[in-house]
């Protein structure tokens, strides 16, 4: 019986951010990241998602405009079915 290959673990990029807070907001960090037993790199990591999540608006698919004179292929081969009948 052969051997399955084993699949190659990725490395996951971490990158450094740093990030300026008032005396005040960091206590309140400390208080609430002590209260919910969570690291304040954590903490930072899940606010950041979230506000992402509910603000980042990425452009799906953008329709882009088609002239009049422009054919599709669908024109082609509805011409084509017509020619044959």
């Amino acid at each position: 019986m052969a051997s399955a290959k084993k699949k190659r673990n990725r490395k996951v990029k971490f990158y450094k951010v740093e990030l300026k807070i008032p005396e005040a907001l960091h206590k309140q960090v400390r208080k609430y990241c002590k209260k919910n037993k969570i690291t304040p790199n954590k903490f930072h990591r899940r606010a950041i998602r979230e506000y992402i999540e509910l603000h980042a608006r990425y452009a799906e698919h953008a329709e882009t405009q088609v002239g009049k004179n422009q054919m599709s292929i669908f024109d082609i081969i509805e011409s084509t079915k017509s020619d044959k009948s």
